[in-house]
This record gives structure tokens, sequence and C-alpha cells, in this order.
């Protein structure tokens, strides 16, 4: 394996253990993917720990991911500065991101390396409903409120 898909693995595996307590325990959470991007081998300039950047200057794409004959609110994201960094999502009832009506987490902080890969994360538990939004965090970036009822195709 490649050393940027050793990270990726590891990041995966380290998010299969987070979760919201509140969440049901039949709840598993989330899904990840991760593709290479066309670029000039931003996984090979990924900072080392002691040279970590502040900035991930992330990207974040709110769509529907399909497996199966489900659908599931997702974001495609990527970053422009490669890098280790925490990584956290919101899903909410309603279409608002209100606060109030949170349904699930996912990441919970979690420092996941990324690099020269596109990303789409998922939540599970609630496929194909339609009347839910969502906020995803990579480091000190965040997504705009995204609304599944409005959202693309991953």
């Amino acid at each position: 394996m490649k050393s940027m898909e050793i990270v990726c693995v590891a990041g995966l595996l380290a998010l299969a253990g987070c979760g919201t307590p509140s969440a049901p325990s039949n709840s598993r959470g989330f899904g990840m993917l991760a593709s290479r991007q066309a670029g000039a081998g931003a996984a090979e300039r990924a900072a080392a720990p002691e040279n970590q950047p502040s900035n991930p200057n992330a990207t974040f794409k709110g769509c529907w991911f399909k497996q199966g004959k489900s659908h599931y609110q997702a974001v495609d994201l990527s970053v422009g500065t490669p890098g280790t960094y925490a990584f956290n999502a919101y899903l909410y009832h309603g279409t608002t991101c209100n606060p109030n009506d949170m349904a699930d987490q996912i990441g919970n902080g979690e420092k996941l390396g990324f690099g020269g890969y596109g990303y789409t994360f998922w939540f599970d538990r609630f496929a194909n409903q339609k009347n839910m939004s969502a906020r995803w965090y990579v480091g000190s970036d965040s997504s705009a409120c995204v609304n599944y009822e409005t959202a693309p195709s991953c």
C-alpha cells in the first residue's frame, strides 16, 4: 500500500469507533470512500506531523450517495492543503441545520489524514429521508448548511 492509502485506511478505522452517545445501539453511523484526484502528487506533499498546516482549504459539495437501492445524505469533499485535520459532521431533522433538531453525528473531531484524494462521507441511519440537513467540518473549515431536499447525486 502507498503511504496515503494507509493514512486513509487508518482514518477510516479510527472513525469506525466513533458515534453519537445518544444514537440508538443499531446505528452504524457513516460510510466513507476515497478516490485519487488528478493533480501534481498532492498525496506525496502531505504535511508531516511536525509541520501541520493550519487551514485545510476544504471544499464541500452536499450530495446523495447511492448504495444498492438506498440513498444517503453525503458530502464530496477535498482539501487544498494536505494534512491531518479534525473531522466532524452533524445531521439534522428538517432543512435548516437547527441544532435543536440534531439526528446524528459522525467524526467527533477525530483527526484524519487528508491528501491527494477526493472523499465522500455519508450518514447511513436515515436512508432516503429528504427532510434532513447537515453541516460538515474539516479542521477550521465548515460547509454551508446542506439541504437534502435539493441536494444533487454525488
